[in-house]
């Protein structure tokens, strides 16, 4: 448990040096186990001697390399194993054109410690044929679950390679929900016509708090998964603003400390929520500009392009909303 706690807490500290404009700061959405699964490949990638420096001193984590391979192996092996109440599928690939070239150290030390699937291109196919290729692993890798990820415009010409990360979760609720018949009002944004929405009921313990200082309520919804949960902070209003500055000044833990457990019947919204995440200019924003930058090498990580594409969506029945990360770099 300690090496998942180092890891989570670099990521809180670090991932804060990533600034939100103060007119989208409420759009600043942060899911942790995607930003887990990135602090690992940054971990696998301090390892890469022209990088070390900078995500070492970015992760404030300057330890051996058989130390960072142990954390990744050890990291790893704490992830849950899918069973009927819970989906979990998680991979890590390597897709490369022919020419580059990964040194021994890499491919034998941080590669193995990410179980890393590696595939190489023969040189011939276009931009289409590597979508085509990418969203063939995502959906293996997802267990079937995710489609059509990305189209041909997402490839850039002066790639060498290409890093993929894809995550699935998909949970079981404690208790089934209902589907309401009808819809509910929608609670948008300020000054955004009113919209009607299909919604689930879940009656169950759930822990719940009054932030009347906020203006809010928070509350906590369990899945069948025994320590597994959905925390949500929720405004009264139609702003997500002021909540947005307030928790980013407060710890979690100061909120789940106030909250009691009560029988409640909460009404969630069914719904699809996609997002995409440009990367390099956060990589710089944390530190990283040497790994945010175009270079031709042919055996030199460094990030021309990336982009970070995050799924979340709720469905009727006794699954759970489901969040599915995938994050695709592509090195040149």
């Amino acid at each position: 448990m300690f090496l998942i706690t180092l890891i989570i807490s670099i990521t809180f500290a670090t991932f804060a040096k990533m600034k939100t404009a103060e007119n989208r700061k409420e759009n600043g959405i942060s899911f942790v186990q995607s930003a887990l699964f990135l602090q690992i490949l940054l971990v696998a990638l301090s390892t890469d001697s022209k990088n070390r420096k900078e995500i070492e001193d970015c992760l404030k984590l300057k330890i051996p390399e058989e130390e960072k391979n142990d954390i990744i192996k050890r990291t790893l092996s704490l992830f849950p194993r899918s069973d009927n109440a819970l989906k979990f599928h998680w991979s890590y690939r390597l897709a490369l054109r022919p020419g580059f070239l990964l040194n021994d150290e890499f491919r034998t030390g941080a590669a193995a410690a990410l179980h890393l699937h590696e595939h190489r291109f023969n040189g011939t196919e276009t931009p289409e044929d590597i979508a085509n290729i990418l969203n063939n692993m995502v959906e293996i890798d997802s267990g079937g679950a995710i489609h059509n990820t990305f189209t041909k415009d997402d490839i850039t010409e002066e790639s060498n390679a290409i890093f993929l990360t894809t995550v699935y979760i998909r949970g079981r609720w404690r208790s089934a929900p209902t589907v309401l018949n009808g819809t509910l009002p929608f609670m948008d944004v300020e000054n955004t016509p009113q919209r009607n929405v299909r919604c689930i009921r879940i009656n169950d313990n759930m822990r719940y708090a009054d932030l009347s200082e906020w203006d809010a309520e928070a509350i906590e919804i369990f899945y069948a998964t025994q320590g597994l949960s959905l925390f949500i902070i929720v405004p009264r209003g139609r702003s997500l603003r002021l909540l947005a500055d307030r928790v980013a000044m407060t710890s979690i833990h100061l909120i789940s400390e106030r909250m009691q457990t009560m029988r409640i019947a909460a009404t969630l919204p069914l719904y699809t929520l996609r997002m995409t995440l440009l990367l390099p200019d956060k990589l710089r924003a944390l530190g990283m500009p040497r790994l945010a930058q175009v270079n031709t090498a042919e055996s030199d990580l460094t990030l021309s392009h990336g982009v970070q594409r995050l799924m979340f969506w709720a469905e009727a029945g006794r699954n759970a909303y489901k969040d599915d990360g995938n994050t695709y770099s592509m090195f040149s």
